[in-house]
């Protein structure tokens, strides 16, 4: 096991991970989980990105998000919500034409059929 020296800043800011992180799962963690979980679970962004996105928070406090987090884990949510819903209906567009065809085509010979 190694030692590391740290800033007071980042101790408080460690501190917190480990809360977020003990309240998440209900067992308490530890300032090495809180290390792993930044290690594994971290995504690094462009600098410009962030920037942008702590704009938007700051400008539209309408929407609720205080953290670049909050709004981050909202954005990728909605994002996959998205793509998997382009995604299903893409799959299902072959289907609905040939059932559209063929509700046309039923239709065409009700209508005519009818008439005899």
């Amino acid at each position: 096991m190694k030692a590391l020296k740290v800033s007071d800043q980042t101790h408080v800011e460690i501190t917190k991970i480990v809360g977020l992180l003990t309240a998440e799962s209900g067992i308490v963690k530890t300032y090495e989980d809180a290390v792993k979980a930044l290690l594994h679970q971290s995504v690094i962004m462009p600098p410009e990105i962030l920037q942008e996105i702590e704009e938007f928070i700051e400008k539209n406090k309408q929407f609720g998000y205080s953290t670049k987090e909050e709004f981050l884990r909202d954005a990728v949510r909605w994002l996959i919500d998205q793509l998997s819903r382009t995604h299903i209906t893409t799959l299902l567009e072959p289907d609905l034409k040939e059932d559209g065809a063929n509700a046309m085509a039923n239709s065409s010979s009700a209508s005519s059929g009818g008439g005899e």
